[in-house]
């Protein structure tokens, strides 16, 4: 007997590879909305729109896909007239088994998905941590115990950081990780993050949002105390093109405040700035503002409103934050007469101090 063709049939099977599985989601809605004209369910994942439907008369859609269980996808309920800040009728799961189903009634229910129970728990329970301690908290600052406030604040997220990191480090490579990662990441510091970042899987790595979260953190480390200034451009008012080299490492101390127009804080440290401006101009102390994440009319006529009369950059987009780390503002950096940073602070608080330790007698 010829075996050739049996064997060869044999390894031609074990070559072969299991079909991907595949996810169905049943979907239900019975608002009225879903059926009226132009209305469609649309399947959205991190790339955007996937797939997109009708909702049949009965109320109901599916939609499949691969199963998975390293990105959260989006059902939703897009009808004519919808408002970009309406929430209602948009559900996230994660598609990690066959069957998934999901009522898009408000409040959305989503049943079926391990994964997707077990985010909804990490978010109950953050929530529950941060919000537990709220009226303690803000009694404290009420009464000027700030201290106290800030005590308690910091112990809270000390809770809720300590948790994530646990869900991290158990759910590395799927989207629960993820989602624990992605709470605390702002708060840590570079090497902290960095060292989960190593950990873990593909899908967070490769994640948008905490790779810039990431990058950021590495730009505040290289751009601390000691550090040398990263040139950057802009321009004036005018449209002149300028940069920050031509005032920085020129011999004296600039003050660099990184502000917005529509930034509160911003505004309310702009008399201070003017101050310093003045107490400390025959040491040869220069001002200079920084314009970012901002639409260049709207700073513009603010600088001429509020007045600032010191030097203004005016920069495109967020590349200056991104190269100096900068996640929220004002944010003030002090720059040597060699170009060296002297000091950085978020906020206006403790800016007078950071000055005068700097420029006093």
């Amino acid at each position: 007997m010829n075996y050739r063709p049996l064997i060869a049939a044999l390894f031609s099977l074990a070559a072969c590879t299991s079909p991907a599985r595949q996810f169905t989601v049943h979907g239900s809605i019975s608002d009225s909305l879903a059926t009226a004209p132009g209305s469609m369910v649309y399947l959205i994942g991190a790339d955007g729109p996937i797939d997109s439907t009708t909702v049949g008369s009965d109320g109901t859609f599916t939609f499949t896909g691969e199963v998975q269980d390293t990105e959260q996808l989006v059902v939703m309920l897009q009808f004519e007239g919808k408002d970009e800040y309406d929430d209602r009728f948009i559900a996230g799961f994660v598609p990690d088994v066959e069957n998934i189903d999901i009522n898009l009634d408000y409040p959305v229910i989503v049943t079926g998905s391990p994964l997707t129970d077990a985010i909804k728990t990490l978010r109950n329970r953050v929530n529950t941590l941060f919000y537990e301690h709220e009226t303690d908290i803000g009694s404290a600052a009420m009464g000027g115990n700030m201290d106290v406030a800030d005590s308690m604040h910091r112990a809270r997220m000390k809770k809720i950081e300590d948790h994530c990191r646990k869900v991290f480090l158990d759910n590395r490579k799927n989207a629960l990780g993820l989602q624990a990662l992605g709470y605390i990441a702002s708060d840590l510091e570079y090497e902290d993050l960095q060292n989960l970042y190593d950990k873990a899987g593909e899908n967070i790595r490769s994640n948008e949002t905490i790779s810039a979260i990431l990058e950021g953190k590495k730009n505040a480390a290289q751009t601390t105390e000691g550090s040398g200034f990263i040139d950057f451009t802009g321009e004036k008012a005018d449209g002149t093109p300028v940069a920050l080299s031509d005032f920085v490492g020129k011999g004296s101390f600039v003050l660099a405040d990184f502000w917005a127009s529509w930034c509160g804080p911003c505004m309310h440290a702009v008399d201070m700035v003017r101050a310093l401006r003045k107490e400390y101009a025959e040491k040869g102390l220069v001002v200079l503002g920084v314009n970012v994440w901002d639409r260049p009319e709207e700073a513009k006529n603010c600088a001429v409103e509020q007045k600032m009369e010191w030097d203004l950059i005016f920069t495109a987009e967020d590349s200056v934050t991104k190269l100096y780390g900068i996640e929220a503002i004002p944010t003030f950096i002090l720059f040597a007469p060699d170009g060296s940073i002297a000091a950085r602070l978020l906020g206006h608080d403790g800016l007078e101090e950071m000055i005068a330790e700097h420029l006093g007698e």
